[in-house]
């Protein structure tokens, strides 16, 4: 069950090579992905709300003034060692340490507050699933929490931490934002926006 208050990392820190401009920048209906996870998670309790990110602090800092900026100065090392700085930072501004935490994917941006929702009436370490494929964000308990700043950061989570599934039903769990043609995907008219991005710039 949800207990009280539950941190966030988002994880915003990847050089997007292959896109030729920061994922976290990608903007669908008038916000950026960053900006949309911020709002969400903050919509669904999560605080405070640590964002990881590599050359962009400022853009990211003039979008979202209230979060929590960390800079990853070699995010190429694994998304794990991004983690691993979210956590760490979270360390330093909760007090008592949390026992759970969000952790949240800026290139994978199709969920709602209603999918967090369910994620947190669950115990230990989850995650969405969808026809028995599991999805973002996840939420993580102090064991996995542990394990990850233990690690070296170019382990992948998945061996890491074994997440339980949750079911739910949303098929755009899965998309992931990596080229031009996954932002023409991602802006294309679908069950998607209608179910995560359907708030206007300034709402």
């Amino acid at each position: 069950m949800n207990q009280g208050i539950v941190p966030a990392v988002v994880l915003a820190a990847g050089f997007s090579r292959r896109l030729g401009y920061p994922k976290a920048l990608v903007k669908v209906n008038g916000r950026t992905l960053v900006e949309w996870a911020h709002q969400r998670l903050l919509a669904v309790g999560c605080q405070p709300v640590v964002v990881v990110n590599a050359s962009i602090e400022a853009e990211v800092r003039a979008r979202l003034p209230a979060a929590h900026l960390v800079v990853n100065p070699n995010p190429d090392l694994g998304r794990t060692g991004s983690l691993q700085l979210g956590l760490n930072a979270l360390s330093g501004v909760v007090d008592p340490a949390p026992s759970r935490t969000v952790m949240v994917p800026v290139d994978r941006p199709c969920w709602n507050v209603a999918l967090l929702d369910t994620l947190l009436e669950h115990e230990g370490s989850v995650a969405p699933s969808h026809d028995g494929r599991k999805g973002h964000p996840v939420v993580m308990d102090a064991k996995a929490m542990a394990a990850v700043k233990a690690s070296r950061p170019d382990v992948s989570l998945r061996e890491l931490v074994e997440f339980t599934g949750v079911a739910v039903e949303a098929p755009w769990i899965h998309m992931n934002i990596d080229t031009a043609n996954d932002v023409e995907r991602l802006n294309a008219e679908g069950p998607h926006q209608r179910a995560c991005f359907e708030e206007s710039e300034g709402i």
